[in-house]
């Protein structure tokens, strides 16, 4: 008897390994009826389940919110990618158009200190238009006209990612680098790139550091 309850939890085990194993991303539908299955078991049989088992579908549960939550954000940030596309695809041309602008005035002008003022703050945009994040609504660097209170709160939040951004282009821990992005890289479909939330604002921000393979839908254009 005893071997044949070691065989279950054996297998129970084995088939919450299978569940992590099958969660590792896929979409947040299967995650959300994975969990509610070892939800279920729990519910049903936490009183005859050995303590081993419980463990471990209880790590197994919490793994699977994780990546339920990672699923969700991978698919906002392609749901963002698609609908701010043509804005980034615009500002990066003319981001790219104003750096090189500023690199042909600098080269001209003797090292001139406004100069170069003014290329390190084209490099700074060209690095907001790439890095931005994909899992929130993209906020225009070169904005059209705006509604002025409205204007004020999204200069705001301009400046709150500008401000990141500039800290880790002087710490070289963009996800995708200024070198990287003068050569045509951007951010790649998995990466989200930076982001600056509540408790974030004053403290290490959070950044997604990827490959930097180029998105299929800019290749369209260019």
């Amino acid at each position: 008897m005893a071997n044949v309850k070691s065989a279950r939890g054996r297998k129970t085990a084995y088939d919450s390994s299978l569940q992590l194993a099958n969660a590792l991303g896929a979409g947040a539908n299967k995650i959300k009826k994975q969990i509610r299955n070892v939800e279920r078991l729990l519910a049903k049989k936490r009183d005859t389940l050995p303590d081993t088992v419980i463990v471990e579908k209880e790590r197994t549960l919490e793994a699977l919110r994780m990546e339920l939550a990672s699923a969700e954000k991978r698919a906002l940030a392609r749901k963002n990618a698609k609908k701010y596309h043509m804005v980034r695809f615009f500002e990066r041309k003319k981001a790219t158009r104003k750096y090189k602008q500023a690199l042909r005035k600098l080269e001209t002008s003797a090292g001139d200190d406004a100069a170069l003022a003014e290329l390190r703050q084209r490099e700074l945009e060209l690095c907001y238009v790439v890095n931005f994040p994909k899992t929130t609504k993209y906020i225009a660097l070169y904005p059209s006209d705006e509604d002025p209170e409205a204007a004020k709160e999204t200069a705001a939040k301009r400046d709150a990612f500008l401000k990141v951004v500039a800290k880790q282009l002087s710490e070289g821990t963009l996800p995708v680098p200024l070198e990287q992005i003068l050569k045509g890289k951007k951010l790649n479909k998995e990466s989200t790139g930076i982001s600056v939330s509540d408790s974030e604002e004053e403290g290490e921000p959070s950044r997604n550091v990827e490959p930097h393979d180029e998105e299929d839908e800019d290749d369209f254009f260019e």
